[in-house]
């Protein structure tokens, strides 16, 4: 994810896919009072609580601290929340993480890698996705570049980093390091748009959370599907 200029515009409203898409009103838990958009996408047989459930394990190799890390991390889940997707965090220096990964599972780590300069590398994350399987289950967060561009934008470095984390594993829930045109799934982040914190620039495009609540409904073969 690099940071350039951009412009990004959503419609919160539109047909897609067969699916509804409707606005509902933002979650009231937002650390910081921060306002999501709770977009709903009701697509045949996605819906399922247990399909639309992902675990993911947290590794955090930082010296962020353990509140940080935890606003940061509600700041993504609610994101995906308002998709319709429930993230369920497993932060593995609060519980063992010491058994292999399981076919549903995905990760993040928060870790360090040196500044690029300001001519130099500026993502603030990364994914590692097989582009001829579709698949993909390790996401990277750089704490220390999300931390130096919030204080050099005085903005809130939980929401960055959150939205950096979501975005990154939005790329793993996609199976592609294509990015969207607009919406948190866009590649240019720039910095107007971190300044204002437009609510539409900072939620999945109903296009995006629809393909991933089919690609969950498709990877959950065990559970049985809906009727209605």
């Amino acid at each position: 994810m690099r940071v350039h200029l951009c412009v990004a515009v959503i419609s919160l409203v539109s047909r897609l896919l067969g699916g509804a898409v409707a606005e509902a009103a933002p979650p009231d838990s937002m650390p910081g009072g921060a306002a999501v958009a709770a977009v709903v996408i009701d697509t045949p047989h996605v819906l399922d609580i247990a399909r639309a459930r992902v675990t993911v394990r947290v590794y955090s190799s930082t010296k962020l601290a353990a509140d940080a890390q935890r606003a940061s991390l509600d700041v993504a889940k609610a994101t995906f929340a308002a998709a319709s997707v429930q993230i369920v965090w497993k932060v593995c220096w609060q519980v063992a993480c010491d058994t292999p990964m399981s076919p549903t599972e995905l990760s993040v780590r928060l870790v360090e890698l040196p500044d690029g300069g300001r001519h130099g590398d500026h993502r603030l994350g990364e994914a590692l996705i097989d582009p001829k399987m579709r698949t993909g289950v390790l996401a990277t967060a750089y704490v220390n570049r999300t931390l130096r561009l919030a204080r050099d934008l005085d903005i809130d470095h939980y929401k960055l980093l959150g939205r950096t984390v979501a975005h990154e594993i939005g790329h793993l829930l996609l199976a592609t390091n294509a990015h969207a045109a607009s919406g948190l799934m866009r590649e240019v982040w720039s910095r107007d748009e971190l300044l204002r914190t437009r609510r539409d620039d900072w939620i999945l495009h109903p296009f995006d959370a629809a393909a991933i609540l089919r690609r969950l409904a498709s990877s959950r073969p065990d559970l049985p599907r809906q009727t209605s």
